[in-house]
């Protein structure tokens, strides 16, 4: 077990190297002792596993020791491959010459070169220290130049200019010189009468007068809604609707339309469900109706009322 142990260490070891090698650092830093606890407790899942801290009081603390081991050999280099030709230049623009296109970009750089082989592993016994990384591939060699875009064509001349506009009007020229003093005249009419002066400020407000005579008593005031001519209709809702419309009877005067109805002044509802619109409907009944919409559409859910007066 405590082999096994020494192997993972081992491992460890070069996977460290090979994380400092992949990272492309420059810096390189040999690590030559390398101390890590060993787990002698817990389950079968991390009995023996390594940890850089002391997880549990029986761990137990192993430390590795060893020399630096051989150069290893230099990686292979590639050269990198050419870089593409650089887009062809626009064309010139209609008019004047056009300019010489615009050179070709800059080919892309060659892939790196490959990574340098690690040195062999030491024999085992005294570990030696890491093996020094492999030098860096070359760097590819930068792409060629791209081609030269072609000479624009040259521009078709361009036409004559319209006539200009006619031009402003000079500046006034200056006063002439005054002539000789005319005869007096006549006399002019009288001019018309001035503005209005201003309103003078409000006087102060007299005392108050006595108390006038009574005046005559006023007629009659016109009979309010005789509560026992409002007529109520109650109307249970269809199952599975909720909206329901209660309408006003129609009227008993023969003299009326066959359809009339006597109109609504007031409305009501019982319901299981929350109500969300209770009102007299304009659109639908013309005044002659009362509509309620509730959340439920249950059977025996709603019952509308209205109340009509004809």
């Amino acid at each position: 077990m405590l082999s096994r142990t020494i192997k993972g260490l081992f491992v460890a070891v070069a996977a460290l190297a090979v994380v400092g090698i992949a990272s492309g650092s420059t810096a390189v830093r040999h690590t030559t002792r390398l101390c890590v606890w060993v787990e002698q407790r817990g389950d079968s899942a991390t009995y023996h596993d390594l940890k850089t801290t002391r997880g549990h009081r029986g761990d137990t603390r192993i430390c590795i020791v060893g020399r630096r081991g051989k150069t290893g050999p230099k990686g292979a280099t590639a050269k990198g491959a050419a870089g593409t030709p650089g887009a062809r230049g626009p064309a010139g623009a209609t008019g004047a010459k056009g300019d010489s296109g615009a050179q070709g970009a800059t080919g892309a750089m060659g892939p790196m070169g490959l990574q340098g082989l690690l040195g062999p592993m030491g024999p085992m016994g005294p570990i030696g220290p890491l093996g020094e990384n492999g030098l860096n591939g070359v760097d590819g060699l930068n792409g060629g130049n791209g081609v030269d875009g072609q000479n624009g064509v040259d521009g078709v001349n361009g036409q004559d200019g319209a006539t200009g506009e006619t031009g402003a009007n000079g500046a006034q020229g200056l006063q002439g010189l005054a002539g000789p003093a005319g005869p007096a005249g006549l006399a002019g009419p009288a001019g018309p009468a001035g503005p209005a002066g201003p309103a003078g400020a409000n006087g102060q407000n007299g005392a108050a007068g006595p108390a006038g005579p009574n005046g005559p008593q006023g007629p009659a005031g016109v009979d309010g809604i005789n509560g026992s001519t409002i007529v109520t209709v109650g109307v249970d809702a269809t199952p599975g609707q909720k909206t329901t419309t209660a309408y006003c009877p129609l009227t008993s005067d023969p003299n009326d339309d066959p359809d009339a109805r006597t109109f609504a002044i007031s409305g009501g509802f019982s319901a299981q469900g929350s109500v969300t619109e209770s009102y007299r409907n304009e659109v639908v009944t013309g005044g002659h109706g009362w509509t309620v919409t509730q959340s439920s559409g249950n059977t025996d859910s709603l019952r509308v009322f209205v109340y009509c007066i004809g």
